[in-house]
């Protein structure tokens, strides 16, 4: 980058190895659940509000 002092090339690179690592750490959660479980829930057999699967004709 032409012309640029160097605290501006600093920045620059920082915030390049910044986005790099939080796209390595989403990439890397997106495997995991979205959200934690309940221990209350589990523990009374509750189950999440919707259809059931096995209503299905």
């Amino acid at each position: 980058m032409p012309n640029l002092p160097e605290d501006i090339v600093d920045r620059i690179k920082n915030l390049e190895r910044q986005v790099r690592q939080l796209t390595a750490y989403v990439n890397t959660r997106a495997a995991a659940p979205a959200r934690a479980q309940d221990p209350a829930a589990e523990e009374s057999g509750a189950r999440p509000a919707g259809p059931d699967p096995s209503d299905r004709p």
